[in-house]
């Protein structure tokens, strides 16, 4: 699927000469983003490795998630945040860059140029030749570092956020939106970038079989995360468990999250009486050391439900896809993985009675919700393969680096 023709592209397949040898890419993130990515991130380094010269992932936080990421051969540049002053610190064995930062130093946010620059007296000796920002919150790190090195950069769109454009420079080959909806919001808001938009889809690896309904006679599993927050339908949901339960039904809830909300939720399952069918679980990223964890915790899932519209990515929603899942998600989100009956089954937003009849419908008819999954993991199998997205991506690399040949002659 691509936003524009091949006669709108900037740069066509025959102008593509660039070699992986060429391609030094650093790749920008916080931790933030690498939570938004997911299990993709590790995919999408180790895809790279053999479509790139050299890949090296700066982080300007201290994040846990870069421990998924393999290095060697991924270089890591992380920043810490300490008591002394500024210093440069390089473990050649582990191939990581460690920037030590003043805790208190508020230079970063009022002064991003100064963070450009000491970021890129750190990227020097890597001597990158293409900037990839993961995410629109590197939109700006990665223009002022693109200026300071003189070389290219891509920007990832993980949803649209239009403060972003204001920092797209001449020296940005490619803009990456990961989903359609985003693609046309940015072509919208600003026309005269649509030559640069790619659309980038982020993938997955597709199990063989649908886990949905496959553990013989145990009680459904119904799954739920994201932050515990008041706006994000979790109360709706659990209304709706308990009606489900006064319908006789058998099954398990189970919440994973932290957030604000979490001691009221609590108190909400406890009031009626649903102890020993909703149980709370930390967080994804936190319950196993593996960068499959989503997979791995999914497969024991038959249902998985999205109660309110996101307008980001999440990797959780594919990942469910991927694995088998029957997915119910709230009307709204900004994604091109949900069609309605056909890889999924949509709600109104705040409507628990809609969740519960959706609910019910998928208790009953066993076989409807496998076929579902089936078909979601199908869609998957055509659109959104990891293989593929590694292959779009290198290809893209190659696009900017002679965009940015074609743009100095």
């Amino acid at each position: 699927m691509e936003l524009n023709n091949s006669q709108s592209e900037l740069i066509d397949d025959n102008a593509v000469t660039a070699k992986p040898a060429d391609l030094r890419v650093v790749l920008l993130a916080d931790d933030e983003t690498l939570h938004r990515y997911g299990p993709a991130l590790r995919r999408m380094a180790v895809g790279l490795i053999d479509e790139v010269g050299e890949l090296s992932l700066l982080c300007t936080d201290d994040s846990h998630l870069l421990e998924y990421v393999p290095s060697p051969p991924v270089r890591l540049i992380r920043q810490i945040k300490k008591f002394h002053q500024i210093s440069r610190r390089e473990n050649l064995s582990r191939r990581q860059i460690t920037v030590t930062a003043n805790r208190f130093g508020i230079w970063p946010g009022l002064w991003p140029r100064r963070q450009a620059a000491y970021f890129s007296e750190a990227l020097a000796p890597c001597k990158p030749t293409l900037l990839h920002a993961l995410s629109e919150r590197q939109t700006r790190l990665a223009q002022n570092l693109s200026e300071q090195l003189q070389i290219p950069y891509l920007v990832s769109l993980l949803s649209f956020d239009s403060g972003s454009f204001k920092h797209i420079s001449p020296r940005c080959g490619k803009i990456l939106p990961c989903n359609s909806q985003t693609a046309r919001q940015v072509q919208q808001s600003r026309p005269d970038l649509a030559k640069r938009i790619k659309f980038m889809p982020i993938g997955t690896h597709v199990t063989e079989q649908a886990c949905c309904y496959r553990h013989g006679q145990a009680k459904p599993q119904i799954f739920c995360c994201g932050r515990f927050d008041y706006h994000h339908g979790f109360p709706d949901l659990i209304n709706a468990v308990k009606r489900l339960a006064d319908l006789k039904h058998q099954f398990h809830l189970t919440l994973s999250g932290e957030g604000p909300a979490e001691h009221y939720l609590r108190q909400q399952v406890k009031q009626l009486g649903l102890i020993q069918r909703v149980h709370f679980v930390p967080p994804l990223e936190t319950m196993l050391s593996s960068s499959e964890v989503y997979k791995t915790v999914l497969q024991a899932v038959d249902i998985f439900i999205q109660p309110w519209p996101s307008k980001t990515w999440r990797p959780e929603l594919i990942e469910s896809m991927s694995v088998g899942n029957t997915i119910i998600v709230a009307d709204g989100s900004n994604n091109d993985l949900v069609i309605n009956d056909q890889t999924a089954l949509t709600v109104p937003f705040h409507n628990e009675k809609a969740l519960t009849d959706v609910l019910d419908l998928i208790l009953k008819d066993r076989s409807y919700a496998q076929r579902l999954a089936r078909q979601s993991q199908e869609y998957l199998h055509k659109h959104f393969l990891a293989s593929r997205m590694i292959a779009r991506l290198a290809k893209a690399y190659r696009e900017a680096l002679q965009f940015s040949a074609f743009k100095t002659n």
